[in-house]
Order: C-alpha cells, then structure tokens, then sequence
C-alpha cells in the first residue's frame, strides 16, 4: 500500500515521457491554425506540470519546469489574442508566415529542450538512448533556428519566402525525432505493451518523415 502512490508516479512519468514525441507533431514550420496554437500551448504544459510530481525537491528541474509553463502559457496568451483580433477586427490578419508562427515556433523549441534536459535528469530506470535525445535535441534547434529567421524577416517588412526544402528538412528532421523516440524511449515504457498506441504511434512520426521528404522532392523537382 505504501509503496502504490510512488508506482502511481512512475507511471504518470512513463506515460509523459513516453507520449512527449507529441510535441514535435504539432511544432510544425508552418503554422496556421489556431488549433496547433493550443495544442502547443497544452503540451508545454502539461509535460512542465509533470515532473514536479516526481523531484519537487531539484532546482534545476523546478526551474526548467516553470520555463516549459511559462512559454506554454506565453503561447496560450498569443491564441488568447488571436482569437480576439479575429473576433473583432475588421480583416483579421493570418496566423501563417507571421510573427505569431515565428514566437510560437522559438517559444516552443525552447520549451522542449528543456524537457529534454528534464527527461535526462530524472528517467525513472535509465537514461533514454543518446541517439533519441540527440534527435529530439536536433529537430528542437532546427526549429529554434527557423523561428528566428522568420520572425527576422517578418519584424524587418521583408517578404517571407521559405523554400520548400526549409520546411521539409524540418518535416523531415521531427518525424525522425519522432521515430527515434518512439523506438528508443517509448517501447522502453509501460506503454509498450500497448501496442495499438506504440504502432499509432510509429504511423504518426512515419507519416511526418514523408511529408518532409515530399517537400523536399518538391523543392527540388
């Protein structure tokens, strides 16, 4: 009985890390909806959330913690402000190719390195693969990289002309992070004796890679 509310921790820490490939579905280079807005925004969250359940007592992962909510939240108040620009002004400006998709991709991207320095200092058995991590690490700066060329051109009235094979690499460079964590981090996790959710899963990040390899073939055809 004593030993239950630890295993129940565990758990919620397991399914965290095991599903957190999400965010990299929804930190897309080109967003334009207000849905991936909010889907970002309940990702930072709610994986900023979970580890202080697990070390309440670690600075550090306090801190990185409060970081993931603070751009989560950051991100919430830009949909907040979105939906009411588009509620009440006369011609609503778009979400793509604007300085509200270049905010949310840096927020973002940032957001999720410190989830992985999170995920390396408290994994409940052992450390997760270097190869996801790094992965996930490389498809977060790629991210961070594009976020701040665009908000650059955009903030300096220039036209924002991203080349296919831009976006591509990122499609390509996410699914890829995807895949990998799902192979090295997930399937090491009670989830995977779920395996509708792992196989799912896998159809996810799969599907991601080939939107960045179309781009790219189109980029280049």
């Amino acid at each position: 009985m004593l030993d239950k509310p630890g295993k129940n921790k565990q758990r919620s820490w397991e399914t965290a890390q095991a599903f957190s490939f999400f965010a990299l579905f929804v930190l897309r280079p080109d967003i334009e909806s207000i849905f991936t807005l909010i889907a970002l925004s309940l990702v930072l969250i709610g994986l900023g959330i979970s580890p202080l359940y697990i070390k309440r007592d670690s600075v550090s992962i306090a801190t990185a913690s409060c970081i993931m909510i603070a751009f989560g939240g950051g991100i919430g108040g830009l949909t907040i402000a979105t939906l009411l620009e588009r509620l009440f002004a006369e011609t609503p400006a778009q979400i793509a190719d604007s300085w509200v998709a270049s905010v949310t991709l840096i927020c973002s991207s940032l957001g999720i390195l410190a989830w992985i320095f999170i995920v390396l200092k408290i994994s409940p058995v052992s450390r997760p693969p270097r190869v996801a991590v790094g992965l996930f690490a490389l498809a977060s700066v790629y991210a961070l990289l594009y976020g701040i060329l665009t908000i650059g051109i955009v903030l300096s009235d220039g036209s924002l002309i991203i080349p296919e094979w831009g976006k591509g690499i990122a499609y390509l460079l996410n699914g890829g992070a995807m895949v990998g964590w799902i192979l090295l981090v997930t399937r090491q996790t009670s989830i995977a004796n779920r395996k509708v959710l792992v196989i799912g899963s896998m159809i996810t990040g799969v599907s991601t890679v080939i939107v960045g390899i179309i781009h790219i073939s189109d980029a280049i055809w």
